[in-house]
Order: structure tokens, then C-alpha cells, then sequence
């Protein structure tokens, strides 16, 4: 998913590059016509008036793109960061508030279609080091929280492993939000934009979660999900 994310960004920010370039290039040519009043110049001002509007009309859908884009990785940092810096067990009203909280920087665009998951990951002290589910918890459309699991090594595509320490944990906060131009004229369909982000916790080792059954869950022992209590980091 990240690479898909990285790839649909560097699609928009090139088209948007182009566009720019292109405007440049017809900004200057409209004020040259401005200032002929053959009917040569009206005939070429006719022809190119189309490539005018085309242009002008994709950089607002590029623009936008790119514009969701960003905020999408605030999203993600947002989610990843508020989580980090909590000094207690989560409970689910604790999780549903920071999601809550944290869609708020998609405004203006409709933070109710965004999907937004955050997820414990621990790490074992293999070189390098394997990481694994602890908790996870989804909200919005078409996103699904990762499955808690202590004995499967998640991809290196998901969590690199330059970003794995041994013995540590991150919380991963991912963002997905389709993206469809108002007009849908140069753009055309959906782009489906994701972000992903890391945060390492401030308090714990690992950010403890507890259920609505009161489960508490922590980190991995033994390949067996744990509420071993790590002691706060300060």
C-alpha cells in the first residue's frame, strides 16, 4: 500500500509540475494575443483556447490532488503521533477520540470518507528484528485493522527495517482517502491516496491497550500476546 501511495503522489506531483509549466507557456501566449487584433491572431487564439481551458482546468484538479495528498500525511502523523504520546492505557473511548480528533486536519475536504487505522508494533531482538502485531483498531471506509499476532514477521513493505529496533515498538498510524476531481475532466475516476507514519512511544516501551472487556495488551511473550507492564520511560 505504501507503494502504491508513493507512486499515485509522484503521478500528481508530476502532472502538476507539467501543468505548471504549460500555464506559464499559454499565460504568455494570451497576452500576446491581447495585444493583435488581426484576424490571424483571433483564427490561433480560437485554436489554442482549448488547450487553454484544458490546462487551466487540470492544474485545479492536479492542485487539489496534490493538496489532499499532504494532508493525508498529516493525517497519518497525527494519528501516529497522538497515540505515541499517551501516558496510559488506551481504552476504545480513548482510540475513537483521536480518530476523531485527528480527521479534523482533512478540512475542508470530507473526512468522513477517509480510513484511518493505528496499530502497536513490537519488536523482537533479531537482527534484524522481527515485528509483530500488538493491537490494532480501524476506522471509516474500506479499511480493515491488522490482525494481532505474535508469530507472523510482518512485510518489510509495511514496516522497513530501518525503521525496526530491537526489543522496541512504534505506533503505525495509515490513512487512505479516495480522491475524485470535481470536474473529472483531465483527472478522470478515483485516486486512491494512502499514508503511512511511525512514532515511537514517549511514555512505554510499548503503548498498552485495553479492550472493552478489559483485556489489557502490551507487547509479545513467547509468541503469546502479553500484559507484561513495562515500566514508564519517564
Amino acid at each position: 500500500m505504501k507503494t502504491l501511495a508513493i507512486s499515485a503522489r509522484c503521478r500528481l506531483h508530476a502532472l502538476a509540475q507539467a501543468l505548471h509549466r504549460r500555464g506559464a507557456r499559454l499565460q504568455a501566449k494570451i497576452l500576446e494575443f491581447a495585444l493583435q487584433t488581426s484576424a490571424t491572431a483571433a483564427v490561433e487564439f480560437a485554436t489554442v483556447l482549448p488547450v487553454m481551458l484544458v490546462a487551466y482546468i487540470g492544474s485545479i484538479e492536479i492542485g487539489s490532488g496534490v493538496t489532499v495528498d499532504h494532508k493525508l500525511g498529516n493525517l497519518s502523523l497525527t494519528l501516529a503521533n497522538v497515540t505515541a504520546e499517551t501516558n496510559k492505557p488506551l481504552l476504545d473511548t480513548d482510540v475513537n477520540a483521536i480518530f476523531n480528533a485527528a480527521a479534523a486536519v482533512l478540512a475542508p475536504y470530507d473526512y468522513t470518507q477517509a480510513g484511518m487505522v493505528l496499530s502497536s508494533i513490537v519488536f523482537d531482538s533479531s537482527n534484524p528484528p522481527n515485528a509483530y502485531v500488538v493491537w490494532s483498531n480501524a476506522q471509516g471506509p474500506n479499511v480493515t485493522a491488522l490482525h494481532p499476532d505474535c508469530k507472523t514477521n510482518l512485510s518489510t513493505t509495511l514496516v522497513p527495517n530501518n525503521v525496526r529496533t530491537a526489543n522496541g515498538s512504534l505506533i503505525l498510524g495509515q490513512a487512505y482517502f479516495p480522491y475524485t476531481p470535481v470536474m473529472g475532466y483531465v483527472v478522470t475516476g478515483t485516486i486512491h491516496l494512502s499514508d503511512n507514519n511511525f512514532m515511537a512511544p514517549r511514555y512505554y516501551i510499548s503503548v498498552p491497550r485495553t479492550n472493552s472487556s478489559g483485556t489489557t495488551v502490551t507487547t509479545c511473550v513467547n509468541g503469546t500476546l502479553s500484559a507484561l507492564d513495562f515500566p514508564a520511560l519517564g
